[in-house]
């Protein structure tokens, strides 16, 4: 039976609580039921859902308002990614990943109903991801009706790089301006992930292109608008699938990346304006360069 979208968000409250608890030493007091759900974007009740389940596993205990870590979660605590999103959200990243961690060559042809078995997806799901990623040229169906995935040259770069700079420019302009507490929240969480992805071993660099998406969704949706949400969204794909291509110093780029983006958290979380402004010029213009170098070398 397919699982509700209650049941998915609080598996998911319970996963996002979890690396809350990796975060505290045991004996330590977790905030109040409102800062929780603040910092998780939940209602209070999906947290006292969440924090039942911890009392439940013997992660905390739970007195009126004190909660109290008793241990820290191992991964067997973690509800699996297919629980814990819906079915559309779950096709579309096993499709980003499996698009930017597989070396496919431009011209390659891709088959709906073998992509669907090879992802464990419904067919109709990717051919609805296909169809949404279309408009922006990395995917466009040949003369048979397959599915071609298709080059990317130097003139599509420069358009790319002009419209990213025009709307992520506008969206941290917005950014700037807000300093809204769940936006606050989620930066203070970006910040503990990027210092938790830095610290780890050079393997770990695989995971760099989900982070830098989501780092780059935030600031797109502090601006509120629906059409630069659709691009954050679609950008992270292409810019992404084309970088691999450079393998060059692949682990020190997303190094460099990760610390750039820090730099920016730091001093927007500082309310100093102007030098998160000057990081984050400075980052798109390295991210520019990555770019235009992985058309040198692809």
């Amino acid at each position: 039976m397919p699982m509700s979208r209650g049941q998915q968000t609080l598996k998911q409250a319970v996963n996002h609580m979890l690396d809350v608890l990796l975060e505290l030493e045991t004996g330590a007091r977790l905030g109040s039921e409102s800062e929780l759900a603040q910092r998780l974007q939940a209602s209070r009740t999906t947290i006292r859902g969440a924090l039942t389940h911890l009392v439940e596993h013997g992660l905390i205990t739970w007195s009126g308002r004190d909660k109290t870590v008793l241990r820290h979660p191992v991964p067997m605590d973690y509800f699996s990614q297919s629980e814990s999103i819906a079915p559309a959200e779950l096709a579309e990243s096993r499709f980003l990943e499996w698009i930017l961690r597989t070396d496919l060559p431009p011209g390659s042809i891709l088959r709906e109903a073998e992509l669907a078995r090879r992802l464990d997806v419904p067919v109709m799901q990717i051919r609805e991801l296909l169809i949404r990623y279309q408009p922006n040229g990395l995917f466009e169906k040949n003369s048979s009706k397959n599915w071609v995935l298709r080059g990317f040259t130097e003139t599509f770069a420069n358009e790319l790089i002009e419209m990213r700079a025009l709307v992520e420019g506008a969206a941290f302009t917005r950014l700037l301006a807000t300093r809204d507490p769940v936006i606050v929240e989620q930066m203070i969480e970006m910040e503990r992930r990027h210092i938790s992805l830095l610290a780890r071993e050079d393997a770990a660099m695989v995971e760099f292109p989900a982070l830098d998406a989501a780092f780059h969704r935030l600031i797109c949706a502090s601006a509120q608008n629906r059409f630069f949400d659709e691009f954050s969204s679609r950008i992270a794909l292409i810019v992404h699938y084309h970088f691999q291509w450079n393998k060059l110093d692949e682990t020190q780029r997303n190094r460099v990346a990760l610390r750039e983006h820090l730099r920016i958290i730091r001093a927007w979380l500082a309310r100093d304006d102007g030098e998160a402004k000057a990081a984050f010029d400075e980052h798109l213009m390295t991210a520019n360069r990555t770019l235009k170098a992985s058309i040198s070398t692809g």
